[in-house]
């Protein structure tokens, strides 16, 4: 039992190390997050751009692409098996899959595409980013949509599965009015926004779903200690109840022996 709250003891301390950093790059990305999305969507979703058959449309019988990330760390279980459930909820409905996470295919074989640790992605995304850079420029699919928990609040986190490309229009339909002049190739300024923004919410999600792997741990670690903790007074009390019971019957016995004579 040492031995255990040792490890945890570690884990929880590495934890809360990384809890304040990751959390904090959570919130700049959200606040960030929210005014990109509805800059994006007021000019994606614009009713005089939409009319342009041209612009950015896609085959909708063409396979969809799905992009799952997970936790590569211990404690962190409960992430990973919301992650997993999409992924069999959606797997083979004419789907193509980018899986970063090494414990999101523990025991299952999974097709992938692509498949990444969190550690591969982290310290390089680029193969991932070029994959969905490509796959807009030429509609290789009829969507791509990425599946992740997200971080809000140290008291909520919750998986996410948000739609990239194309972009689903938001409830603001006073922001879809705006009237625009374009100089170029529209469909080509277009494939550049949707290119920098799915990019970007690759950096959001990748950011927003650490903080919640390492609030979760820090969680689970916390609570692991205080029932170890818990079993450990279990034991000392079952121990000094032995220890008492024995020395009731040395006692016992002694009377016993004594009333005999």
């Amino acid at each position: 039992m040492n031995n255990i709250r040792a490890v945890v003891k570690v884990m929880n301390f590495h934890s809360l190390l990384r809890v304040n950093k990751s959390r904090d790059d959570a919130k700049k990305y959200i606040a960030m997050e929210e005014i990109l999305t509805e800059m994006i969507d007021s000019i994606m979703n614009n009713r005089n751009i939409i009319l342009d058959s041209r612009a950015l449309k896609v085959n909708p019988d063409n396979p969809k692409l799905h992009i799952y990330i997970g936790s590569d760390m211990g404690f962190c279980a409960n992430i990973n098996s919301q992650v997993k459930r999409a992924m069999s909820e959606a797997e083979g409905v004419n789907t193509e899959n980018i899986i970063i996470g090494r414990k999101l295919v523990v025991g299952r074989d999974v097709e992938s595409i692509l498949y990444q640790t969190r550690e591969e992605y982290d310290s390089d995304p680029s193969t991932v980013l070029g994959i969905i850079e490509d796959a807009i420029r030429t509609r290789k699919y009829s969507s791509i949509t990425i599946t992740y928990n997200h971080y809000y609040n140290s008291s909520n986190v919750d998986m996410v599965t948000k739609q990239l490309f194309p972009m689903e229009k938001t409830d603001n339909s006073d922001d879809h009015k705006e009237d625009f002049t374009i100089e170029g190739d529209a469909d080509e300024l277009l494939q550049d926004l949707m290119v920098l923004y799915s990019k970007y919410f690759m950096e959001i999600a990748a950011s927003t779903s650490s903080a919640a792997e390492n609030i979760n741990r820090q969680s689970v670690t916390t609570q692991s200690l205080h029932k170890i903790d818990e079993r450990d007074e279990v034991r000392k009390i079952e121990n000094r109840r032995a220890e008492n019971d024995k020395k009731f019957a040395k006692v016992l016995s002694s009377y016993t022996n004594t009333i005999g004579r």
